[in-house]
This record gives structure tokens, C-alpha cells and sequence, in this order.
């Protein structure tokens, strides 16, 4: 039986997979042996809320013959409401942390020596969410006791989608010309250490950076490909529609 936390993942996982399947798409479909979330329009969609690296038998195998999407929601904004343990809300507030679309290389990072790949493509789905929790005695000592009961889709913001290339390397800023530390990118996106360095590995592992030795204790990276920077446009996905818009 699949614990709390997961639980908490199910009815926000099973929100977008509808979302993402619209009227036209079918989902828990079997493809190849594997169930696979929605199947619509000739490509396979799968909602990751985390562990990207657990779908890599999957992923290789599907991608092979098939176009799939990974599609992971990162939260902009979150609504907590805490519920006292006879179910009367108690009180309700907006989460401070906001979700940047930079924090997916750290499920990236686990698949990344398969990207980029022609028939693979690597979404982030910008979502408020609204946070029911209970103060029940049974939840994380962090939140003193407090447990998460639920987490639903409350609106979507708009989509990042990753299929080239270019589109890996837009994540770095023009101004990180030449050769850059992890120190230098914290600096000029106002990342922390802990969504920097992913994105560092990652384009390490895809082949689209590499070392170019030290300075100091730092490792100094370069841009082993030349970039095309992109236009930004953002847009909401259309009622009963994939979310398929580009936004960098």
C-alpha cells in the first residue's frame, strides 16, 4: 500500500492526467506492457510527480517506437488549509515558497544521459495547488504532527517544454557566457546550491556542457554547443486541452 505522501500525490496526479487526456485522449492504457497515463493523438503522456529515474526501463523502452511526454507539476502557488481533527477548518494560507520551472532538472537529472532524444519530451507544468492538511498527531515531526491529507489541482499557470537541445540549455542566462561555476549561474538566476547543481549535472550528462577545469574549489564549466535564445510566451492550457504551449 502506497504511504501517505504518495496518497497525498493521487488525486493531483489523477486531476492532470484528465486534464492532459481532454475529451479525445484515453488513459491507463497498455502500451508495450506498460500502462501508460493518457495516450492521445499518437504520443504517450505520463504525469511524474517525482522520481523521474523510476521510469527509465519504461521510458527507454516506449521511446523506441513512440513519441512520450513526461509531464511534471511544480506548485507556484500553494493554498494550505489546515483542518483542526473534527474537520473544521482551523485556518488558511498561502504557502510562502513559489516553484521556479528551474526545479525539474532535479528529476531531470536521473534521465538525463537519454537527453535530448528525438522522441522525448520533458515538461513542466506550473500549478497553484490547494494543500488540505490535518492536525491529527500523526504527521511529520516538521509539521508537528500535522499530516497532509490532500493536494488538488487548483489552476494552471502555464507549461516549459524540453525537447531540443536549445530548449536544455535556455534554463542558463545570456549573461553566462564563456566559462561559469555553479556560483556564477545561484548568482545571476537567484537559484539555490540545491536547483543549481542539477541543472549543471544534467547538461553534463546530455553532453551539453563539460568542464573546462577549476576556480578555486569550483569546477568551471563551458557550453560545448552554440545556443539560440527564444522568444517567451506563456499560455493556459484550454479546457479539456494537453497544456502543450511553449513558455521559457
Amino acid at each position: 500500500m502506497p504511504g501517505i505522501g504518495m496518497l497525498n500525490e493521487t488525486e493531483l496526479h489523477e486531476q492532470l492526467k484528465h486534464l492532459y487526456a481532454g475529451a479525445e485522449g484515453e488513459t491507463e492504457q497498455v502500451v508495450e506492457g506498460f500502462v501508460v497515463d493518457v495516450v492521445r493523438d499518437g504520443e504517450l503522456i505520463e504525469i511524474q510527480t517525482r522520481g523521474f529515474g523510476k521510469m527509465r526501463r519504461k521510458l527507454v523502452a516506449l521511446s523506441a517506437t513512440h513519441r512520450v511526454r513526461i509531464v511534471h507539476p511544480i506548485a507556484t502557488e500553494t493554498v494550505i488549509t489546515k483542518l483542526s481533527d473534527t474537520g473544521e477548518i482551523h485556518s488558511s494560507r498561502r504557502s510562502p515558497r513559489k516553484g521556479r520551472m528551474e526545479e525539474i532538472y532535479r528529476e531531470i537529472v536521473s534521465i538525463a544521459d537519454l537527453l535530448p532524444h528525438e522522441n522525448i519530451a520533458v515538461e513542466a507544468v506550473m500549478v497553484r495547488v490547494v494543500e488540505t492538511r490535518i492536525d491529527d498527531g500523526k504527521g511529520s515531526w516538521r509539521r508537528r504532527g500535522v499530516s497532509i491529507v490532500a493536494r488538488q489541482l487548483g489552476a494552471v499557470d502555464g507549461t516549459h517544454r524540453f525537447t531540443s537541445a536549445k530548449d536544455y540549455l535556455h534554463v542558463l542566462p545570456s549573461s553566462l557566457e564563456g566559462e561559469f561555476t555553479n556560483a556564477d549561474l545561484i548568482r545571476e538566476t537567484g537559484l539555490r546550491y540545491r536547483h543549481a547543481q542539477p541543472i549543471t549535472s544534467s547538461l553534463r550528462k546530455m553532453g551539453l556542457v563539460r568542464l573546462a577545469g577549476k576556480r578555486g574549489r569550483e569546477q568551471l564549466y563551458e557550453i560545448t554547443k552554440p545556443r539560440r535564445r527564444q522568444k517567451s510566451s506563456r499560455a493556459r492550457p484550454r479546457s479539456g486541452g494537453t497544456g502543450t504551449s511553449n513558455s521559457r
